[in-house]
């Protein structure tokens, strides 16, 4: 649902494109690097902070500045700094990471505003597989049965992108994009369920995050 919501809020910047539009390329090579924010589950927000996420895809036009694509997809998450264990005494930081490597489908389409200056809008679906590192072992009773360290799910992630060409035959821009992770939250396989402050969060969607960086599209066979 709250995918969705994003994608209706992308419409109101396409209505302010121009209605005469040229051709951008024949190919794109676009690559996004951004900070994610976590936005659910509480429980999963309250346990980890995003480090980053980047993606690259090879993408053919199709006519209309339509474009379809394959692309490579990487995501960090580190525990929240508030989390400690205690060890003789001393309290010590985890250092616990989420990490996903993942394969997906781009579709896209450009829409310029002026001479230099296009939006992008794009949906990507894929497939994520996930990790967590450095997990600490720990044996109490509420981590067990212990969850699994690896785990894969299918995403889906629309995405808003304002670009401007600084070449001939490459542009930059900031890019918005929302990922939905369709798989839900385990404390128990970072063994962090001990918490409280974890523990105690309502854990009733899906794991998602809001991802605000930059862009690049290398345009290879642009067209006058």
């Amino acid at each position: 649902m709250r995918a969705i919501h994003f994608i209706a809020i992308l419409f109101p910047f396409l209505l302010t494109a121009q209605k005469k539009q040229k051709d951008l390329a024949d190919f794109l090579i676009t690559g996004n690097f951004s900070i994610p924010a976590i936005l659910s589950s509480d429980m999963y927000r309250a346990s980890f902070d995003g480090i980053y996420e980047m993606n690259f895809s090879a993408n053919k036009a199709f006519g209309g500045n339509l474009y379809a694509g394959l692309g490579y997809q990487n995501v960090l998450f580190q525990n929240d700094e508030s989390l400690q264990y205690t060890y003789f005494n001393a309290s010590i930081p985890y250092n616990t990471r989420l990490m996903g490597n993942g394969v997906f489908a781009r579709f896209s389409h450009v829409r310029f505003f002026n001479d230099i200056g296009f939006i992008s809008y794009a949906l990507q679906a894929g497939y994520l597989m996930c990790q967590y590192k450095n997990v600490n072992a720990d044996t109490s009773a509420a981590n067990q049965p212990y969850g699994a360290q690896k785990f894969n799910a299918p995403y889906v992630q629309p995405e808003l992108a304002i670009n401007f060409i600084v070449d001939k035959t490459i542009s930059f821009g900031v890019v918005l994009s929302y990922t939905t992770l369709f798989s839900k939250f385990d404390p128990k396989a970072p063994r962090f369920n001990q918490f409280e402050q974890i523990s105690s969060e309502s854990n009733n969607y899906v794991m998602s995050w809001l991802n605000f960086g930059f862009n690049f599209n290398a345009l290879l066979h642009r067209k006058k």
